[in-house]
Order: structure tokens, then C-alpha cells, then sequence
């Protein structure tokens, strides 16, 4: 007892002192290679710096709808080839590329920029450029600079606006090469992106405000604001973040950025301004001898980054609620055949520079109901001799079913809508019988749950004017996805006695439902060639062979279920906030825009409001 009485006091403290030292070669182990200088961008590299910045926004039209706001937000500008080698990882983790937000303070990762995946920033970036719309080739591309908000502390928030800066390959050492184009990769609250590609030489290139060193005038064709349609303009004036050539100049004069964007209405008003500027604090850059400072920096705003949704959204309650604008609901992207619906894109002059990235993601729905469509066309196609062509043209996959027997003199493209002229269909005749090919083209990622839901192919293609389909034949279409008659039956007498089980009955009464809410907000009556919902025929996947399973039964019916319940949800959910869509734009009057397009034309079937609201591409509710 008497030796650990005089001893204790003296082992405890030794005993943590050698701990501590043999930590020490532990920790230099650990940030060796932060602090290396092996680890350090090369001499040729844009700087890269952590930015304090104000963005500004006006809404000038409509003028009883008038609203400002400025917020502080805090942007990376970084060299892209830097970061992705790991060369801008700061020690402890203050900022890491790539890895999960989760496991680091700053950090960006591939996933959200450009094209979907985890590749690497400049291979996606090669993929969006070097192709025919844009002429680049790879060779051209040199140093980029990436100006756009990083994570904190795993918090991965909307990026609204992100800027690529790409430059040539400098032609020595120490030099920024010349400005190749810049990209403005605009992001939605729905996780859908679109880019514009901005070329020096480009057609839309208009004469810079005072500050400014570029300006553009482009066709708008992303959804971003629910209170502003497609149509209009966007003038965008920026500054070239490296506009001398001596990198050497911007280690004591970091590059600055400021972007300012205007929406003129198709009259050419000003309706819209938002202005990014970098400052008032000078900028800090990601090395590590600037640890500290950088911490500072986000202790100053520590969740401006955290609160993007929550200002998106009061914004959202004052243009609503109080300034009463209606809602546009999210169309698809800019795609063939969008121009004749509600809300198209606006036409450009010269030629596109605006490309779809991201898109929504694909759901149980739409695999699942793929799934059982293509099972039932792949022998419905043998039965019948014709072949089947689904083109997907919004980066979903094709779906191609060809007859055996197919002997095509066709290329398969397709032109019109649902009531178009036959068009790219390819036949030939064996033993007196005519085998034709049904190609249908579509920017629906709901097709397959659309034509799962609908009660027949009659209700399917009066509706796919305004879901973005069309078809070579209608009469084909017809007569390719009508319920097949079961072996045995009496064609002469007209009856078709499918047995129909519980699960069948369900299926069906549900689809009845669901079309006669859609027929109630219509004002249009049905046509007297649609099966009447009282008594609809057999739907095409109810074969009474042994292809379509109890399985595919019970998923069906999910579908249908799931389908109708979340249309069902969106018009209570929007009625008991009194939310108010752009009248004859709601979602539950699609049978009524169909009805009209198929009568009077598409132009027609557009909302029709007052003048002065048309011109403004804003539309209030009472």
C-alpha cells in the first residue's frame, strides 16, 4: 500500500507524457503529406480561394409583385485539375474533394455537377463540350476554373448557379491561356441542371455594361422560378476572373468574379435582375498555412450556406401568398415536341447552346412498369408480326422489339403528334397479311405507367399531346396495344371472355376513378369513339394466357394505385394550402389541354390570359 501511495502521483503524469510523445510522430505521419510541399498545386495552376460574396435579386414585373433581397453566401473558385488531385485538401479535414460531406468541414464532390456519376470533373466537362453542337475538341480545353458553393459540415445544399471559366492551354509556362467559353450550369429545386455554353465568337454575344468584360443575350429554356414561364430572354453580362495572362500577377491580386443576370420578357422588359460579387472581404486561399483564417471566415456567416431552402422558400410564401403570383408547374426539359405545350421554351435565333444535364431520377414506377410492358409487347409482337420502337429522347434507354419476319425500308423517324400523318414506318407483305413497324417517340419518363394506367389506347392517345408522345400510325397504335382475344373466343359475336379475378376488378375500378376525376375538371365531353369508362373494355396487359402473371397482376396494380394516389395527393395538398396554379396549367386538367389540342390545335390548347400578363410571362391568382 506504501508504494502505490508514493508512486501513483508520479506514474500518472509519465505515464500520459510518453503517450503524448508517441503521438507526436503519429500526428506528423498523419499531416505530413498536407503540409508537403509535393502536395501543393504546380506553378501553373489557377488560384484557388474560398470566397466571401454577396448575391442580389430584384423582381422589377409585374410592378405590384416588386421584391429585393441581398444575402452573404460564401463560393469556392477552384483550379478543377488541382483539386481533383488532392493537391487543395487542407489538414483536419477544413476542406477535402470528393468522399462523403459527411467527413469533412468544406468539401466537393462529382456527383452534382454536369452529367450524372462520379466521374471526374474534366472528363464530364469533355463530354458536354466536345461534341458537334459545341465544336471543341479536347485539345483546346486547358486550365478551368470552378466557381460554385461548397458543402459544410455534410450539409450539401441547392447550387442555384455554378460557373465554369475554361480556358485554352497557355503557350508558356506561368501564363493563363486565352477564355475558351464559359458555362452557366443552372440547377433546380426538382434536381434537374441544364447548361448554357457562352462562346466568345457566339452569335449571342452583345456588347458589355460598364465593368464587365463579356455579355450574352440567350434563349431561355430551363424552369427554374415556378413564378416565371420559359419564354423570354436572359442577358447575362460577366467579368473574366483571369484577364491577364501572368499567373504571377494573381498571388498578390486574387481573381475577383461578378455576374450579373437579367430575364427581359419577350417585349423586351427588364422583369428580373440577379447580381453575384464577389467580397467585401478579400478571399482566402486553400492552403494550409491559412487554416485559421479560413475558419474565421465561416464563423462570420456560419449558416448562410445551411439557409439557401429556407430563403428560397420565404421568397416563395411572399411572391404566393402575398404578391399573389400563380405557379407554374415543372414542365420536362427542352425536348422535341415541348414547344406546343403549356410553358414551351423560348426560340432562339442562332443555335442552341443550351444542354439538359441532370434529370429526375428514375423511380420504382418507371422501372417497374418498363418491366411488365416490355413482357407482354415482346409476345404481343409475335402474335401480331409488328414490330415495336419506343424511343426514349430524354436519356432514358430505347425500346426496341422487331419483328422476326422484319424487313425495314425505313429509318424509324418520327414526326407529329398523336394525330400526324403516318411516318417512318416500315412494312412488307407476307402471305397476303401487312407487317408494320409501330415507332412512337416519347419524352414521358411516365410512359410506360401512363399507358399502365390508362383505361384504353383511344384515352392514351388523346392524351399524348400534352405528354410530350407521339406515334407513326395511330391506327397501328391501335391495334398493336388493344386487348388481345383470348384462344377459343367467338370473334364473330364480338365478346371477349377474359376471366377477371379480384385483383383485375380492382385494377380496373381504379383506372375508372381516376379518369372520371380527370373528366370532372374538364369542360369537354368525351368523344363518342373512347370506350365509355362505365363499361371499359379489357385492359392489353389483361391476357388471359399465362404471360402476365399473378406477379406482374399485383405490380400493375401498385402502379395504378401509387400512380392515382400521388395526383390525387398533389390536388388536396395544393387545395388545402390554397395554393393556386396558372389557370388551365394544373396538373389535373391535362384531360381538358388534351381534349383542346386534339380539337383546335396545340396554340390553342395554351393558357390563355390577359395580354399584359402573357407578355410578362407571370400570371396571378385571386
Amino acid at each position: 500500500m506504501s508504494f502505490i501511495s508514493n508512486y501513483l502521483p508520479l506514474s500518472v503524469p509519465v505515464t500520459l507524457s510518453a503517450l503524448s510523445l508517441g503521438l507526436i510522430p503519429l500526428l506528423v505521419l498523419h499531416f505530413r503529406s498536407y503540409l508537403s510541399p509535393s502536395h501543393r498545386p504546380s506553378a501553373n495552376a489557377l488560384p484557388s480561394s474560398f470566397y466571401p460574396a454577396v448575391t442580389t435579386h430584384g423582381r422589377h414585373l409585374p410592378i405590384t409583385a416588386k421584391n429585393g433581397f441581398s444575402y452573404a453566401v460564401l463560393y469556392l473558385g477552384v483550379d478543377v485539375d488541382s483539386m481533383e488531385s488532392g493537391k487543395l485538401n487542407l489538414p483536419f479535414r477544413i476542406f477535402k474533394w470528393s468522399g462523403n460531406p459527411l467527413t469533412k468541414l468544406i468539401g466537393l464532390r462529382s456527383k452534382p455537377y454536369l452529367s450524372h456519376g462520379d466521374h471526374s470533373l474534366r472528363s464530364k466537362l469533355e463530354q458536354l463540350l466536345c461534341t458537334s453542337k459545341y465544336g471543341i475538341g479536347r485539345e483546346e480545353i486547358g486550365r478551368v476554373w470552378l466557381l460554385t458553393l461548397p458543402s459544410l459540415a455534410g450539409w450539401e445544399g441547392p447550387n442555384p448557379l455554378t460557373q465554369w471559366y475554361v480556358y485554352r492551354p497557355a503557350r508558356e509556362e506561368g501564363e493563363v491561356g486565352e477564355l475558351l467559353c464559359v458555362i452557366l450550369e443552372v440547377h433546380s429545386s426538382f434536381d434537374e441542371s441544364h447548361a448554357y455554353v457562352l462562346k466568345p465568337n457566339s452569335e449571342y454575344r452583345q456588347e458589355p455594361i460598364k465593368g464587365y468584360d463579356l455579355a450574352f443575350r440567350i434563349p431561355r429554356q430551363f424552369h427554374v422560378s415556378p413564378f416565371n414561364s420559359r419564354d423570354g430572354f436572359y442577358r447575362v453580362d460577366l467579368i473574366n476572373p483571369f484577364p491577364h495572362s501572368d499567373l504571377e500577377h494573381y498571388r498578390t491580386n486574387p481573381p475577383q468574379f461578378k455576374t450579373c443576370i437579367k430575364l427581359y420578357t419577350t417585349d423586351d422588359q427588364i422583369k428580373f435582375v440577379a447580381v453575384l460579387t464577389s467580397g467585401p472581404s478579400p478571399p482566402v486561399a486553400l492552403e494550409p498555412r491559412n487554416v485559421l483564417l479560413l475558419l474565421r471566415t465561416i464563423s462570420k456567416w456560419p449558416f448562410t450556406l445551411m439557409s439557401v431552402n429556407a430563403r428560397t422558400f420565404y421568397q416563395a410564401y411572399k411572391l404566393h401568398y402575398l404578391k399573389k403570383l400563380a405557379l407554374f408547374p415543372r414542365p420536362e426539359h427542352h425536348t422535341t415536341g415541348s414547344e406546343g405545350i403549356m410553358n414551351p421554351p423560348q426560340k432562339g435565333e442562332g443555335r442552341d447552346i443550351g444542354q439538359g444535364l441532370q434529370r429526375q431520377g428514375i423511380s420504382w414506377v418507371e422501372v417497374r412498369s418498363r418491366e411488365v410492358v416490355q413482357r407482354w409487347a415482346r409476345q404481343r409482337v409475335e402474335d401480331t408480326g409488328i414490330g415495336l420502337e419506343i424511343k426514349m429522347t430524354n436519356g432514358r434507354e430505347d425500346l426496341v422489339i422487331p419483328a422476326k419476319s422484319e424487313v425495314s425500308n425505313g429509318n424509324g423517324h418520327v414526326n407529329g403528334h398523336a394525330n400526324s400523318h403516318l411516318n417512318g414506318q416500315s412494312s412488307r407483305k407476307t402471305d397476303g397479311h401487312t407487317n408494320s413497324n409501330l415507332v412512337v417517340t416519347t419524352s414521358d419518363p411516365l410512359f410506360f405507367a401512363n399507358l399502365l394506367v390508362s383505361p384504353s389506347p383511344h384515352h392514351s392517345l388523346i392524351m399524348f399531346s400534352e405528354q410530350l408522345t407521339s406515334v407513326s400510325s395511330p391506327q397501328l397504335f391501335l391495334d398493336f396495344f388493344s386487348p388481345p382475344l383470348p384462344t377459343g373466343s367467338d370473334s364473330d359475336s364480338g365478346e371477349t371472355e377474359i376471366p377477371v379475378d379480384r385483383l383485375t376488378r380492382l385494377t380496373r375500378n381504379r383506372r375508372k376513378s381516376y379518369f372520371t376525376y380527370l373528366y370532372s375538371h374538364s369542360t369537354y365531353p368525351p368523344l363518342p369513339s373512347i370506350p365509355p369508362l362505365f363499361d371499359p373494355p379489357p385492359h392489353f396487359v389483361e391476357h388471359p394466357s399465362e404471360e402476365i402473371s399473378l406477379k406482374d397482376k399485383l405490380t400493375v396494380a401498385r402502379i395504378v394505385f401509387w400512380h392515382t394516389f400521388s395526383e390525387y395527393f398533389e390536388y388536396r395538398l395544393f387545395d388545402t394550402l390554397r395554393a393556386r396554379f396558372v389557370e388551365g396549367s394544373e396538373p389535373w386538367k391535362i384531360w381538358e389541354r388534351s381534349m383542346k389540342s386534339y380539337f383546335w390545335g396545340r396554340d390553342v390548347g395554351r393558357v390563355q390570359g390577359r395580354e399584359e400578363e402573357r407578355k410578362m410571362g407571370t400570371y396571378f391568382h385571386s
